[in-house]
C-alpha cells in the first residue's frame, strides 16, 4: 500500500472523484491532462491499496514544506527535467463517450489537437499591444491575458469586437486594398492621402479635425490629480481592457487600504472608458466619412462624444440602482466618475444610485477657435 499526502484537492479529487468523468470527456478542457493521465496509468497498473491524505499547504507540514522546496528548485533549473508520460495502448483510453460530449467541448477538443499556424499580423499586433501596456503597467502580459482584456467587463460588446478584430487586422484597411486591381485608391487615407493607412494613422497620426477633437476631450476629462494623460497608440487602445492605474504617490495618506483599492480601480475603469469608447467614435466617424462622404463639424463631434460618455455615466448608475444592487459596485460607479462629473446639487455621497439626482460629465471645455458666448 502506498499514501500520498498533498495539499493539492485539484490532484485528489482528479485523480478519485472526477476520474471517470474526465475520461467520458476524452480528456478534453482539463488543466495539466498529460501529467494526471499518466499518473493515472501508473496508479492503475499497481495491483496494492493506493490512498491520498490531504494536509493544507504551507502551514508548517514537514513533508509538504519540504515538498514545495523542491517544486522550486525544480522550477528554478536552468533546463528542464524530461519526464516520461508514455501510457501503453492497454491503458491509454481513445476518444470520448458520446453521453460526456457537447458541440461545446467537441469543437474545444478539436481546436486542441489542430495546429493553428499563428497570423503574422495578429503577432505583431500583440507584440506592439504587450509593450504599450508595458510602458503604462510595468510589466509584460502574456498572450491570453490580453486576449481576455479583449472581453473585460467595462467594455461594452460592440467595443470588444472592434478590439479583438484590430488586433487580428480584420478590418478591411491600408494594404488590404494594395493588390486589389482598381481599388487600389482605397489603400491611401481619404483625408490625407497618406501612402498605407493604418489604425496607428487613424487613431495617433491623421490631421483630421475628428481625431483631435475627440482625443482632446478625454484628455480635458481626464480629471489631473489622477496624474498625467497617457500617450495613445494603437497598443494603446489594443491593450485597453488590461489597463490598471498604480496608486498615486501623496493621495492615499490616511485613508483605509480598501478605499484605496477602489479608488484604484475607478481610475483604471475611467482610463478603460475613456480609451475604448474615444477610439471606437473615431474609426465609427472614419468609416462614416471614407463610405459615405460624411463631413462632421467639431460641434456634431463634442455632442457626439459627450452624448457617448454621459450614457456610460448613467448606464453604471441604472446598473448599480436596479440591477446590481451591491455596495462593492456601487462604490465602483462612484470612483469611476467622482471627478468627472457635475450635479444639480452639492455631491450628494448616494448620487450614484439616486437616479434623481441630475449627473453629467464636466461640459468640454470651449475650443480656442470658438467665439465666446
Amino acid at each position: 500500500p502506498i499514501t500520498f499526502v498533498t495539499d493539492s484537492k485539484y490532484a485528489i479529487e482528479g485523480l478519485t472523484k472526477n476520474l471517470p468523468d474526465w475520461e467520458n470527456r476524452g480528456w478534453i478542457d482539463v488543466e495539466n491532462s498529460e501529467y494526471l493521465r499518466a499518473t493515472a496509468y501508473h496508479l492503475r497498473k499497481r495491483s496494492a491499496q493506493t490512498s491520498f491524505i490531504w494536509v493544507k499547504g504551507h502551514n508548517g507540514h514537514h513533508g509538504n514544506e519540504q515538498a514545495d522546496r523542491l517544486a522550486n528548485e525544480g522550477a528554478n533549473k536552468a533546463n528542464e527535467d524530461i519526464i516520461d508520460l508514455s501510457i501503453p495502448d492497454k491503458f491509454n483510453l481513445q476518444g470520448a463517450a458520446l453521453s460526456g460530449i457537447t458541440q461545446a467541448r467537441a469543437y474545444k477538443g478539436i481546436r486542441t489537437k489542430a495546429k493553428i499556424k499563428p497570423r503574422t499580423k495578429t503577432t505583431n499586433n500583440l507584440d506592439i499591444t504587450r509593450y504599450a501596456i508595458q510602458t503604462l503597467t510595468g510589466h509584460l502580459e502574456e498572450d491570453a491575458a490580453i486576449w481576455r482584456g479583449c472581453r473585460n467587463k467595462d467594455l461594452p460588446r460592440k467595443i470588444q469586437q472592434f478590439l479583438y478584430k484590430m488586433i487580428h487586422g480584420a478590418y478591411h484597411i491600408g494594404e488590404y486594398w494594395s493588390n486589389i486591381p482598381t481599388y487600389e485608391h482605397r489603400a491611401k487615407c481619404s483625408h490625407c492621402q497618406a501612402e498605407i493607412e493604418t489604425f496607428e494613422h487613424i487613431m495617433t497620426e491623421c490631421p483630421n479635425n475628428t481625431r483631435t477633437t475627440i482625443w482632446n476631450l478625454a484628455s480635458n476629462l481626464w480629471p489631473a490629480r489622477y496624474g498625467a494623460w497617457p500617450r495613445i497608440t494603437a497598443g494603446t487602445i489594443m491593450g485597453c481592457g488590461n489597463i490598471n492605474r498604480t496608486p498615486i504617490n501623496g493621495q492615499n495618506e490616511g485613508i483605509p487600504d480598501e478605499q484605496q483599492n477602489n479608488n484604484q480601480k475607478g481610475r483604471s475603469r475611467l482610463l478603460r472608458i475613456l480609451i475604448s469608447e474615444s477610439a471606437h467614435l473615431i474609426w465609427t466617424l472614419r468609416c462614416d466619412r471614407t463610405i459615405n462622404g460624411v463631413q462632421h463639424s467639431e460641434q456634431t463631434v463634442t455632442k457626439r462624444w459627450t452624448t457617448i460618455i454621459n450614457k456610460r455615466l448613467q448606464t453604471g448608475r441604472i446598473t448599480a440602482k436596479v440591477i446590481i444592487r451591491k455596495e462593492a459596485y456601487r462604490n465602483l460607479v462612484t470612483a469611476t466618475w467622482a471627478d468627472a462629473i457635475t450635479t444639480n446639487t452639492n455631491h450628494n455621497k448616494n448620487w450614484a444610485i439616486a437616479l434623481e439626482v441630475l449627473v453629467g460629465i464636466i461640459p468640454p471645455r470651449p475650443s480656442t477657435n470658438e467665439a465666446p458666448r
